[in-house]
């Protein structure tokens, strides 16, 4: 099981971790090597890569799941949840493909669980890359106290999602079940992260399409009737 020290009854956990994936099979080996070291099953939704990040994926040791076509980020993690709760998660990470984030984030983050102190757990990034998650933050900011939720590392303990139901119905970028959960009185903090430089594309793309989707998010966290 994942090497945390906390006080609380550790045997009981079982900590699971998504990883949504589109041709990473630059990244995906490692990433999952080194997730692995902190939770108990890594479950990979591959949303039909045309490399090959399925086979890699497996051979590194996750439960993968490939869509048949692109079901988009959201979807591909709502897919992952899923798969997470039928293997008996009670905690669950989503984390990035892209070999971005440090999975060493991953043992404070779930130790803030375990110890009681939230019921979701944000990351933190150093930077904001782009203007419109700049925009994002601060309205996050002020509906939730969370200064970047586009984070993509994040910790929930999985009663959330029980809950709630679902991670995402309006294509939020990852946002959505944060915003419920904080509505509905969970206990939502952020911690600082680190963040390493990608080689590649991001998967939202660069410039003009990117801050598109992003301020399409906005709008429908903003009015989601």
């Amino acid at each position: 099981m994942a090497d945390i020290l906390v006080n609380r009854d550790v045997a009981s956990q079982k900590i699971v971790a998504v990883i949504p994936a589109l041709n990473e099979a630059a990244t995906i080996g490692l990433v999952i090597s080194e997730v692995k070291e902190y939770v108990d099953l890594v479950i990979v939704v591959d949303d039909h890569s045309n490399d090959n990040t399925c086979e890699i994926s497996r051979a590194a040791g996750a439960l993968v799941f490939t869509n048949n076509q692109n079901q988009g980020y959201d979807k591909a993690i709502n897919r992952g949840f899923e798969l997470a709760i039928s293997n008996g998660a009670t905690i669950i990470i989503t984390f990035d493909a892209d070999g971005q984030h440090n999975s060493k984030d991953i043992k404070e983050m779930v130790a803030l669980i375990l110890k009681g102190d939230a019921d979701l757990v944000v990351g933190k990034r150093p930077r904001h890359v782009r203007i419109t998650e700049q925009l994002f933050a601060f309205v996050a900011k002020r509906k939730a106290g969370i200064d970047d939720p586009l984070c993509g590392l994040k910790a929930y303990r999985s009663e959330i999602y029980k809950d709630i139901g679902y991670f995402d119905r309006i294509s939020s970028i990852g946002t959505q079940l944060m915003f419920k959960a904080k509505r509905k009185g969970y206990k939502v903090i952020q911690k600082d992260i680190s963040l390493a430089r990608r080689k590649d594309d991001p998967r939202f793309g660069k410039s003009i399409k990117a801050n598109y989707k992003i301020f399409k998010a906005i709008i429908r966290i903003l009015f989601p009737n």
